[in-house]
Parts: C-alpha cells; structure tokens; sequence
C-alpha cells in the first residue's frame, strides 16, 4: 500500500463518532443478550463494571453533583443517547437523556427496552464510590437520573 492509498483510508470525526456510538450500543446490548441467554441478571454485570470504572472518577470526588452528573450524561450521550436536560447544584443534580438504545439496534439484538435498561445500573457503584446518592427513573422513551450528596448524620 502507499501513501495515496492510506489517504484514502482515513475518516472524518463525524464517521468515527457514528461507528464508535454504534460499537459501544451494539456491545452493551450483545452483553444483555448474552446474559438474558444463560439467565445472568444483567443488573449484577453491570455494577459490576461500575464497581470496576469507580476509581476512574476518582478526579471528580467532591465535585458538585452536576459537575458528576454532566460526565454521567457526556457517557451515556457518547453511546448514542441524547442529552434533553442536565440541572443542579453542589449538592443534587437530574439528568434527562433520551434516545438509548436506538430501537433498530434493540431489534437486531433481540433485546427489550426493559432489559436494555440495566445499563442504567453502572452508575450505582460510581456514585456510591463518589459519596453521592444514586437513582434513575424511565420516562417513556427517556430516563431520568438523580444524584445526590450524602449528608452525614
């Protein structure tokens, strides 16, 4: 190969932010597949994860919520989701992202809405790791998170 022909080759951002968006959904959902297959609740897989990416959000420890909570959304807006709102302050902060997975990937994979949604449980360990309170909620084709400071008693 020469070099006319490894010009050729390179991508644009957007063509390598689509391929990676659907690579990160396309695996999450492959691993909901596999698990619902050998009846692993996909719930535990993913605090699993959490519990092992926890110490990678170590910097953001004592951070304001929103700030936690705007790496949590830019995380599940860089698997495809889309963020619809992001508020807060030091102490609470809510997030609404809507959009993951795609529905043609959910078909594909023949994984539901509902199972999909145990991804949503990686950020249990995360927050819990941080000090912060964790919850989501689905809203139609959106979900709701909310993270809150522990207040000591």
């Amino acid at each position: 190969m020469d070099v006319s022909d490894a010009t050729n080759a390179e991508f644009s951002s957007e063509e390598l932010l689509s391929q990676a968006q659907g690579n990160a959904t396309a695996l999450a959902l492959a691993a909901i597949a596999y698990l619902k297959d050998r009846n692993v609740p996909a719930e535990e897989f993913f605090e699993f994860v959490g519990r092992r990416f926890a110490p990678g959000w170590e910097e953001l420890r004592g951070r304001s919520t929103k700030d936690v909570a705007r790496t949590a959304a830019l995380n599940m807006v860089s698997v495809g989701g889309s963020l619809r709102s992001l508020t807060g302050d030091d102490d609470r902060a809510e997030v609404l992202i809507a959009g993951w997975p795609a529905s043609e990937f959910l078909s594909e994979l023949e994984v539901t809405q509902s199972e999909s949604d145990a991804l949503w449980h990686i950020f249990k360990p995360i927050m819990e790791y941080l000090g912060l309170r964790y919850a989501w909620q689905r809203h139609d084709e959106a979900v709701k998170m909310t993270l809150e400071r522990e207040t000591p008693e």
